[in-house]
């Protein structure tokens, strides 16, 4: 059966068809699209109003566009729970189950055309009724749902196109960012001076962010500090501010949590502050940025908060790095005053030790620092007669040198009076309280040797009681004296001892940084393991008997730091 020939009708509704398709989807500007497709729609029923209203991502529908109605309609949202799926008719359609149709009844809509997109509703057509009052027949109902279904992919085409549009500006926003990220943090870089990388970082907020309000806080220490700041009105008190350095990511002023006593959020929120960033370096606020509304009055959104964090992160990282730079600096600049201390303080020794006939002297020092607090001398007072000297200064490094270049001094301008040894001594004390203050002190042991006679005549001030051993092996203490030096002024005068020596005795003169030496263990070496070397080489010479008892204390320290200064000083009998 041959099936029948189209009809002029049918030829010219598909015509009609393609040109409709053809026409829309040529135009990307939905308001051209959705103007031509109500028109064309109009004509098709013959009607004299009508409206469009597409859903939004958040399921609401908007009434995007009239046609022969008020403009003021064109934003109403309407709650729409399911959009029709086929051609409805307002006066048919029950109000209980469909409050939204009140809308259409209201505005004398009555005919409603669903927009359907693969399936899936996205709008809905509204007319109203039709000039020569004739209902719709089904050819025409196929025909304007063919023609609702063509506008629909071209609003689909177009919104797909402007989200593709937006995802491109944004793309474009973040290639930009991260150019001017790259190129501030060469900036950044380049700088060692905080001073100067705050005004930098305040530049960038203004001229890349746009804000003309803000307060940069930075944290020195404990203590948070004010760096930056424009605001009208006064700054803020650092105690009120110190509960944003808990803010882990950047926010709103009015979404912030108070944990503290005080609520920032007023003084704030006066001053026309809108967000706190967090300033973060290793996972630690190092301070943070206080930020007014933007010279363009657009909202902060998600993006500025990402490239403010990304700023805020390349700031506080040059903050740091310069920060370290200078103490770094500031160290090296110690070091190198440390080293000439040494040099100075090791001048202030004896460089060369006194050649007497039939006396063998030998001594030495390892500071435990740069510089140290122990002293030894060697002066001679004439021919005949040598003074020996060896202190040891509370606490180590450089207030100890000082103190015992003052001893030095001291003893160097006492000697050539020729007073008793117990006389001064007491003066030295009595020089010496002044400077201390109390809170520092010194052990100290001297003696004068008759080269001839070989009698030392010696006053102990509180030090370790030095070893006299004798050629035969017995071994004596020498102790008499009286009080540390540097406590208090003499009131008790200080005692003399006397010591003969013959050929193959030895005097054996050492701080406590020899008896206290430490191992890892924290065992010390001990005046008892001292004792047994210096029985054992008895034979050596004085340096040689020094270097036994050094490396002995080297052994016994099994690597551990020095924790004291070490000083030594023999004199053997020949």
């Amino acid at each position: 059966m041959r099936r029948p020939a189209p009809s002029y009708e049918s030829h010219f509704e598909h015509s009609a068809l393609l040109e409709f398709s053809t026409l829309i989807n040529a135009s990307l500007d939905l308001r051209f699209i959705l103007g031509h497709i109500l028109l064309t729609l109009m004509g098709k029923l013959l009607s004299a109003r009508a409206l469009v209203l597409l859903a939004d991502p958040d399921g609401k529908h908007r009434v995007e566009m009239t046609k022969g109605m008020p403009h003021e309609l064109e934003g109403t949202v309407l709650d729409i729970p399911a959009l029709p799926e086929t051609i409805q008719h307002a006066d048919r359609v029950h109000a209980g189950r469909a409050r939204w149709i009140k809308f259409f009844r209201e505005n004398d809509l009555q005919i409603l055309i669903p927009l359907t997109s693969s399936n899936r509703p996205i709008g809905l057509l509204g007319f109203g009724k039709r000039l020569n009052k004739k209902p719709l027949r089904k050819r025409e109902e196929a025909y304007l749902l063919s023609l609702a279904s063509i506008a629909a992919a071209a609003i689909e085409k177009c919104h797909r196109i402007e989200e593709l549009g937006l995802v491109n500006r944004k793309l474009d926003r973040k290639i930009q960012e991260l150019n001017t990220l790259f190129e501030l943090g060469k900036e950044f870089g380049l700088i060692l001076d905080p001073d100067k990388l705050v005004r930098l970082l305040v530049l960038s907020l203004m001229g890349q962010v746009g804000v003309n309000r803000y307060l940069i806080c930075l944290k020195d220490g404990a203590e948070l500090r004010i760096a930056a700041s424009r605001l009208e009105g006064p700054t803020p008190q650092p105690e009120l501010l110190a509960g944003l350095t808990k803010i882990k990511s950047g926010m709103r002023i009015e979404d912030i949590v108070v944990t503290g006593a005080s609520d920032p959020r007023p003084v704030l929120g006066a001053l026309d502050l809108k967000v706190v960033i967090p300033m973060a370096l290793q996972g630690q606020t190092k301070g943070f940025l206080l930020l007014g509304d933007k010279l363009s009055r657009d909202p902060f959104g998600q993006a500025d908060f990402e490239f403010l964090s990304a700023l805020s992160s390349l700031a506080i990282t040059s903050l740091e790095n310069a920060r370290l730079f200078q103490e770094a600096i500031e160290k090296q600049r110690l070091e190198d005053e440390l080293v000439i201390a040494r040099e100075i303080q090791k001048g202030l020794l004896p460089s060369v030790l006194p050649a007497v006939p039939g006396i063998e002297i030998g001594a030495a020092n390892f500071s435990s620092k740069q510089v140290g607090g122990d002293y030894y001398d060697v002066i001679p007072l004439d021919d005949h007669r040598l003074i020996l000297a060896i202190g040891d200064v509370s606490g180590k490094g450089t207030p100890a040198s000082l103190l015992m270049a003052n001893i030095q001094a001291t003893i160097r301008a006492l000697v050539p009076l020729n007073l008793p040894l117990s006389e001064l001594t007491a003066r030295v004390n009595d020089l010496m309280c002044p400077n201390t203050g109390g809170s520092r002190f010194v052990t100290f042991f001297w003696g004068c040797l008759e080269c001839r006679s070989r009698r030392l005549t010696y006053v102990n001030a509180g030090h370790n009681p030095p070893y006299v051993v004798r050629a035969g092996g017995a071994v004596e203490r020498l102790d008499k004296g009286g009080m540390i030096l540097g406590v208090m002024e003499t009131f008790v005068p200080y005692e003399e001892g006397t010591v003969d020596f013959s050929t193959g005795d030895l005097l054996v003169l050492f701080t406590d940084g020899v008896s206290e030496a430490m191992n890892p263990q924290s065992q010390e070496y001990g005046e008892e393991r001292l004792e047994t070397v210096i029985r054992k080489a008895g034979g050596w010479g004085a340096q040689g008997l020094i270097d036994i008892i050094h490396q002995d204390i080297i052994a016994h320290a099994a690597g551990a730091p020095q924790s004291d200064d070490i000083t030594m000083m023999v004199v053997r009998m020949v």
